[in-house]
């Protein structure tokens, strides 16, 4: 069946002469200004806004003829053809078959739906879905807006190219890549996806570097799609310093989850602790993740981390963690309820650490509770956290767990305006050891005893108490609000036969000031009656500015020692002063400073500083870090840090970084980098120049060049 539209005076007296019974079979929608009809050659002729729709496809042009007999079409002037995949033909010239599948074009010119470019001196389309070009270019480059006549950044230019839309390539033979017009390489056949393809098994850029452990080094990765739910990646590593270093990823997706799985592996020396060298060792490391829903409140997973010694990810460039952390879960997620039951392995990879003290916990279980409010008076309501914790060393002390944590919070809001919430709780804990030492910190003491229990009953009654004011003036809205917290409990609820395996990373602050228990975890509990306050300030002002800041305290009625340890700012009846000041004055200027200050002298014993300011034009980011050595933990002494990045981005696709981080305490430098690059729709060129001062064992401090280049299309290629 045919349609035909008639737009125009001159359009509807040639129609009268039409047959349309001979049109019949003609499978298409024809619009134009006229259209005639020549009889005795079976030519229907189209002029002016010509267009015609076939099965998705649409021919735009001044100019068409239908020959009825031969089935050919026939376009001219300002010829568009748009295909159904949003592909669009520009030509002067076109002749194709009715359907619009095959044909031949003169000066062709292809806009791909991602904007890449095609364009020749003629081409032959065939099957609908496959078209070679002669003396062919393609680039995903735009063209110079002032000069479109100009080269592209880069272009390739074939005798011959083909585009097999079945089979989703770009092929060319007797091909040069040309850079500013500029032929760099040749090569007599050359092949890669179509801009529609996401996934296509093969060899992906090569990845070139140097480095004074691994010397000159390649990575060329093949990546195989295996199914549409899987692949494997697998890239080998050469280097002339350490040989052969064979690198994969394999990920499947299922119905219910999902799992991804990296590792390495290769012969190397490797350096032992006491600075010897080990001959030819195997190396490697496995990184493995997989999670997987079983129902809309179950799910299960894994994560793997494991490395054959401790200088392996670092040297060979994989990672810089100091400790790897192994798990697998069972946790379920049903309204305000959480269970879960996990396991965790940890592999520390510092020289200090002993591998024979380092714990397994299997298994630790967890359940949080939080009942519907409104429970024996309004609002209130009860919540329960039950855990269960079995830690065992291969030497050391082991201990099994059972901790039980209720409440009772009941809030209230007076009628004149202050917020009030009373909260009720116990924790009552056991504990069944082995090889402990009554207050000693050492999981391996020598002597230590065998089996033995322990246990406690912790009850905490606390009311808290804040009244928030607001004041309005104009565009600046202001709310100061004083908190205040009453807390009664008993003294001396940490007896030296409970192990501390959980709350060990003690820090104090702003963030917990008012939390009942300080610690992060349940071995040891923040003990004793006190009080607690403080004063929060929030003003916002025109249409992005805002600002903050908080200052509080803890007086405790008597020292709490058995818990807080010296340098912690909690172990006198007066605590540190911690706080906090925020300044978002206007767009790009975002300023955070938190701060501990010593009760006595005001001096800091903490300090953090991260200031972001200015736009992508120019951005400067800062961040500081102070502790002081009486107030540190386990894991450092005192520390003085900053890190500073300065970003630009000169022009719309220029732009260029710095970054440095400096320990101030020792006065050197831990890390300098320094970056260029370039970016646009087709082409992006990026180079870092870094130095790293780390020293650990096989790991040395370096100079290291890297440069990546990528092609939109043809993958990328880096060096160093």
């Amino acid at each position: 069946m045919i349609s035909v539209m008639l737009l125009g005076g001159g359009g509807e007296a040639a129609a009268q002469n039409l047959d349309i019974e001979a049109l019949e079979n003609v499978p298409a929608l024809i619009t134009a200004d006229q259209l005639t009809y020549d009889e005795e050659n079976g030519l229907v002729i189209a002029s002016g806004n010509v267009e015609i729709s076939q099965e998705g496809r649409v021919l735009l042009a001044d100019k068409v003829t239908y020959n009825l007999n031969s089935d050919i079409v026939a376009a001219e002037g300002n010829v568009t053809l748009i295909e159904p995949s949003g592909d669009t033909v520009f030509a002067e010239f076109i002749e194709v078959t009715g359907d619009l599948k095959e044909g031949f074009v003169r000066d062709i010119r292809v806009l791909m739906a991602d904007d890449t470019r095609i364009a020749a001196a003629s081409g032959t389309r065939s099957g609908g879905n496959r078209t070679e070009f002669s003396k062919g270019v393609f680039s995903p480059c735009e063209l110079c807006r002032d000069d479109p006549s100009r080269a592209p950044l880069w272009q390739i230019k074939a005798n011959e190219v083909v585009h097999d839309q079945e089979a989703k390539d770009i092929i060319y033979r007797d091909a040069w890549l040309e850079f500013f017009g500029i032929p760099i390489l040749y090569t007599p056949y050359f092949s890669h996806p179509d801009p529609t393809v996401d996934r296509r098994s093969g060899f992906l850029a090569p990845t070139i570097g140097s480095s004074d452990f691994l010397g000159t080094s390649t990575t060329i990765p093949y990546y195989w799609v295996i199914d549409d739910d899987k692949d494997l990646t697998i890239a080998p590593l050469l280097s002339t310093e350490q040989g052969i270093n064979l690198t994969g990823e394999y990920r499947q997706l299922f119905e219910n989850g999902e799992i991804q799985i990296a590792g390495s592996a290769t012969i190397a020396d490797r350096e032992e602790r006491g600075s010897s060298v080990a001959e030819d060792r195997f190396r490697g490391h496995l990184d493995a993740q997989g999670q997987f829903e079983l129902d809309e409140t179950w799910r299960w997973g894994f994560d793997v981390e494991r490395t054959t010694d401790d200088t392996y990810l670092r040297a060979f460039n994989f990672d810089s963690e100091r400790t790897l952390t192994s798990t697998a879960y069972l946790e379920g997620l049903k309204g305000r309820n959480h269970a879960a039951v996990r396991g965790f392995a940890y592999q520390r990879l510092r020289s200090s650490d002993v591998d024979s003290e380092t714990p397994i916990a299997v298994p630790l279980a967890d359940y949080n509770f939080i009942s519907e409010p409104g429970l024996g008076l309004p609002g209130a309501r009860y919540t329960v956290d039950a855990n269960l914790q079995v830690l065992t060393r291969e030497e050391g002390r082991d201990s099994r767990r059972v901790s039980l944590v209720g409440g009772y919070h009941v809030p209230y809001t007076s009628p004149l305006g202050d917020i009030y919430e009373v909260t009720a709780q116990v924790q009552a804990d056991g504990y069944w050891t082995d090889g402990v030492v009554p207050g000693s910190s050492d999981v391996n003491p020598a002597g230590a005893p065998g089996s033995d229990t322990a246990g406690r009953v912790f009850p905490q009654l606390a009311v808290k108490w804040r009244y928030p004011w607001m004041r309005q003036d104009g565009s600046v809205q202001q709310v100061i609000e004083p908190i205040v917290q009453a807390v009664l409990a008993p003294n001396g609820s940490n007896p030296g036969e409970i192990p501390n395996e959980d709350s060990l990373d003690f820090e104090f602050d702003d963030t917990n000031l008012f939390n009942l228990n300080r610690f992060a975890g349940n071995d040891r509990v923040d003990s004793g009656s006190r009080i607690d306050y403080g004063v929060k300030w929030t003003g916002t002002f025109g249409s992005e500015g805002a600002a903050g800041a908080f200052i509080g305290q803890s007086f405790r009625f008597s020292e709490n020692r058995d818990a807080f340890s010296e340098g912690s700012g909690l172990e006198d009846t007066e605590s540190d002063i911690v706080g906090r000041v925020l300044l978002k004055p206007i767009e790009h200027v975002d300023f955070l400073y938190r701060f501990r200050l010593d009760k006595d002298d005001f001096n800091a014993d903490r300090s953090e500083l991260d200031l972001s300011l200015g736009p992508e034009a120019l951005n400067l980011d800062l961040s500081y870090f102070f502790i002081d050595d009486e107030a540190g933990n386990d894991e450092f002494d005192e520390r003085e840090e900053l890190r500073i990045a300065l970003s630009s981005r000169l022009t719309e696709h220029w732009s260029v970084g710095f970054r440095h981080r400096r320990d101030l305490f020792e006065d050197t430098s831990l890390e300098t980098a320094f970056s260029l690059a370039y970016q646009d729709e087709c082409f992006l060129i990026e180079g870092v120049a870094e130095r790293s001062f780390f020293r650990d064992r096989d790991v040395e401090s370096e100079d290291s060049v890297f440069v990546r280049v990528v092609l939109k299309h043809l993958g990328e290629a880096s060096g160093g």
